[in-house]
């Protein structure tokens, strides 16, 4: 990594760590809404995931159709 970047400006290259969090949200977002962790925050959460990753083309398409479904 460039060490002229920021630490929070640097995105990771985990795929273990995507696959993971991407499987808990895919989970998540299919289960009843509670009234505390609604589709916005889900978004929001799917959202920091591509942000924070450098992300496979397969996680796109799973990270797309998780927004999808959260409308």
């Amino acid at each position: 990594m460039d060490g002229k970047q920021p630490l929070r400006a640097r995105r990771l290259s985990a795929s273990h760590v995507v696959e993971a969090e991407l499987d808990h949200l895919d989970w998540a977002t299919k289960q009843p809404a509670l009234r505390m962790l609604d589709a916005v925050y889900w978004r929001r959460r799917v959202l920091a995931v591509k942000c924070r990753f450098e992300l496979t083309e397969k996680q796109v398409m799973q990270l797309e159709k998780i927004l999808q479904r959260l409308g």
